[in-house]
């Protein structure tokens, strides 16, 4: 029998430190194993996972699936029926009930996941300006509606989905961005929502862009030579006629032709804000009725020197008289018009440029790129 002491000792071998902490602090998602963060066990996650984050994700999600409902239009709110409008509002009302009752208690519940607390305390500074704005503005329009508030209400309302929606949208894709989880298992956080949002984004983002290629193009010296023909009308007191008016009728046309029906397929989208609306809708009414008169007054300017020029029945001196006379009254009232398109297009060449890039904010955070393998 051999000697106990001669035997050979058996060594036991550690596994790797970094790999046993890294088996240690993983998680597996589907088929993949995710690291997280430092000084995160998994038992740390795993109990947050059950008690705060699942749960204030379905509460985002069930809050999004209430406000689809009543998602539409800014336009379609404005012009909807009494009965449609009374829905809405009962619809926001609910809404703002469950951010207070529910995601509020939860965006104060703290993450040991650094990315997932910077989140939470966005989320819980948004729901702090949303307290009194939004829910505020919600609160004040009350249960009933009577009829000569309507037109209050509608607004009130267009305000206050946008506001609700920005919050929940924004702040879901922040949370769900920092969730250790999102990389490989998106498809656990995103709702029917989630996706059309990134479709309206991407649809919204398309329209603006064409709007802002065609006020690139537009530029301004086009807008300023409305500016100079303007103070020539007021100037000469005469119509200019040739290639000084062919110059405006094609920039009038354009904006009559093209930008008009831009802007209108722009404002019927539902991923516009009311703010936005506004500014748009006045543009959109107000620029194509400008030409509109612009482009008569020219031809009734015309259609006058012609009848004037003709009346051979009366002196040469006394037709030149009144033609003046009516050149002056409608260049006067010409160049007025001239001069609210070109400042019109001024303003909307600062707008669009700075909208545009509060819309990718906006599709940034919907469309979190993932990182490389």
């Amino acid at each position: 029998m051999q000697d106990a002491r001669n035997r050979p000792k058996l060594e036991l071998v550690s596994p790797d430190k970094a790999e046993l902490t890294k088996r240690t602090n993983s998680i597996r998602v589907g088929k993949h194993l995710v690291d997280l963060p430092e000084r995160v066990t998994v038992a740390d996650w795993t109990l947050e996972k059950v008690t705060v984050q699942n749960p204030r994700i379905r509460a985002f999600l069930g809050c999004l699936d209430l406000l689809e409902e009543v998602l539409d239009s800014n336009y379609a709110i404005l012009h909807c029926s009494p009965e449609r409008l009374s829905y809405i509002q009962r619809r926001v009302a609910k809404v703002a009930e469950l951010i207070r009752s529910e995601i509020g208690p939860m965006l104060k519940s703290r993450s040991k996941v650094p990315a997932l607390e910077a989140a939470r305390r966005s989320g819980e500074l948004s729901l702090q300006t949303l307290s009194v704005t939004a829910l505020a503005d919600v609160d004040r329009l009350g249960p009933l509606i009577e009829e000569e508030h309507y037109l209050q209400v509608r607004k009130g309302l267009c305000v206050s989905i946008g506001k609700l929606h920005s919050f929940l949208q924004d702040t879901f894709a922040k949370i769900m961005a920092a969730d250790p989880r999102s990389v490989h298992d998106s498809d656990y956080f995103l709702s029917r929502r989630f996706p059309r949002d990134i479709e309206e984004a991407e649809w919204l983002y398309t329209t603006v862009q064409r709007l802002y290629d065609y006020v690139r193009e537009l530029g301004h010296a086009r807008s300023e030579r409305l500016a100079q023909t303007a103070d020539r009308l007021r100037r000469e007191g005469t119509i200019p006629n040739g290639k000084a008016w062919q110059e405006v009728h094609e920039l009038l046309s354009s904006l009559l032709e093209e930008l008009t029906p831009l802007l209108k397929e722009i404002l019927a989208q539902r991923g516009i804000r009311f703010d936005e609306m506004e500014m748009l809708d006045r543009f959109t009414s107000d620029m194509p009725t400008r030409c509109s008169i612009v482009l008569e007054l020219y031809e009734t300017a015309q259609e006058l020197t012609q009848r004037i020029m003709v009346d051979s029945d009366r002196p040469t001196h006394q037709r030149i008289e009144e033609l003046t006379s009516s050149h002056s009254i409608l260049g006067s009232r010409t160049a007025e018009l001239m001069d609210g398109i070109a400042n019109g297009l001024e303003e909307l060449g600062t707008f669009v440029p700075i909208w545009l890039r509060h819309i990718e904010l906006r599709r940034a955070l919907l469309l979190k790129k993932l990182p490389e393998e």
